[in-house]
C-alpha cells in the first residue's frame, strides 16, 4: 500500500502527522499524479516550498504520496519509481472526489 501523508509546509517529523494507506494506482488516478513528479529520497520529508512566499507563508496543508518498490512491483508502467508525489489536489478537492466515489458506488 501506499502511504497518504498530509504535510505542512515545514514539516520535520511524520510522528504525529495523518497517514491514510491505499493502493498506489488508486492514489494515482484520485490525487492526479505524475510520474516525473518524484523526489526520490523516501527516508527525507519532502520540500514542499512552492518559492512563493504568499504561497509559503499561508500554512497550505499538501497531500503527499510515499511509495516504496514493493508497491510498484505490481504496476505495468516503468516511468513509476519508489519516492514521494506530491499532488497538486488540496485536502477539500480529495474530500469531494472521495465522496463523488462514495456516492458512484452506492448507486
Amino acid at each position: 500500500m501506499a502511504e497518504i501523508w498530509y504535510l505542512e509546509l515545514g514539516t520535520e517529523k511524520l510522528d504525529n502527522e495523518t497517514k491514510q494507506e491505499r493502493p498506489f494506482l488508486e492514489c494515482v488516478a484520485l490525487l492526479e499524479l505524475e510520474p516525473d513528479d518524484v523526489m526520490p529520497d523516501l527516508d527525507a520529508i519532502p520540500d514542499l516550498r512552492t518559492g512563493n512566499p504568499f504561497v509559503d507563508i499561508g500554512g497550505r496543508v499538501n497531500i503527499c504520496v510515499r511509495v516504496f518498490q514493493a508497491e510498484l512491483d505490481g504496476v505495468e508502467d516503468s516511468r513509476w519509481k519508489p519516492g514521494w508525489y506530491k499532488s497538486d489536489i488540496t485536502v477539500i478537492g480529495m474530500a469531494k472526489k472521495l465522496k463523488t466515489i462514495g456516492k458512484k458506488l452506492n448507486m
